[in-house]
């Protein structure tokens, strides 16, 4: 069985935990940072398997990591690694011990990629085989990374229901394309999750930039038809960077 909240805890509660957990399923966590502690109110991924566990980014480091990590493990050893290296998805790094570097040469070792950013690789937790997908262009050392198991695609600041901030406009463009045709190779997508939630449920309307209030927030998971919406945009728009207001996401170059 799997499944999401009715809704997410945007922790504005000063009562509530600085984290809220919900188990997807009985090996994946969904860990969201309190938006209290800090407003980019970060999603963080736990995904276990037999022999390891993938902790996927470690929030803005405001709030203590570690000791719920701790507690949801049942005796795999841990890797810590990153979708890239923001300071909102590297804050707790210093609470961990086996953490995979911040640059893309870093990543690249760490994984075994040998093309960066054109070679797919494989993780095995112990019955669990995750893909390794370099997607650069929102950061130079942005992965994305899927999981076989569950169908699961965790895309980070790439792709989720927000301003998707773009910094190398045709890194972007290419690596969307590459995220895109892997999916399409057989590799199907149940749904992408991303790290933020910066948009409200009504199409197209973000919150204020460093709102740490979110009412009526769009859901997390998105359809992998909005992957393959966000390839033909950027194809559409061409080499030059654009502003681009969809349903479920706004392209925003920087």
């Amino acid at each position: 069985m799997t499944s999401f909240p009715e809704q997410w805890d945007d922790g504005t509660d000063p009562a509530g935990p600085e984290h809220q957990i919900h188990w997807y399923d009985d090996r994946t966590v969904i860990i969201r940072q309190a938006l209290r502690t800090n407003f980019e109110g970060p999603f963080i991924y736990l995904l276990l398997g037999t022999e390891r566990a993938l902790l996927l980014d470690t929030g803005t480091g405001h709030a203590k990591l570690r000791p719920v990590v701790d507690g949801l493990l049942s005796g795999q050893r841990l890797i810590v690694a990153h979708t890239h290296s923001h300071g909102d998805h590297v804050g707790g790094d210093a609470e961990f011990d086996d953490v995979v570097g911040k640059s893309a040469e870093d990543v690249a070792t760490y994984f075994g990629v040998g093309d960066w950013p054109n070679d797919v690789v494989q993780l095995d937790l112990g019955d669990r085989v995750l893909d390794i997908v370099p997607i650069p262009g929102h950061h130079a050392s942005h992965i994305a990374v899927y999981d076989r198991t569950t169908r699961l695609l965790f895309s980070g600041d790439s792709l989720y229901p927000g301003r998707l901030y773009v910094f190398d406009w045709p890194a972007f463009r290419a690596s969307m394309s590459r995220l895109a045709g892997f999916v399409a190779e057989g590799n199907p997508v149940e749904w992408v999750l991303g790290a933020h939630i910066e948009l409200t449920e009504r199409p197209g309307e973000d919150y204020e930039m460093g709102a740490d209030k979110h009412p009526a927030e769009h859901v997390l998971q998105l359809a992998p038809a909005v992957l393959t919406e966000l390839a033909a945009v950027l194809d559409a728009a061409g080499p030059e960077p654009a502003r681009i207001v969809r349903d479920d996401f706004i392209v925003y170059p920087v």
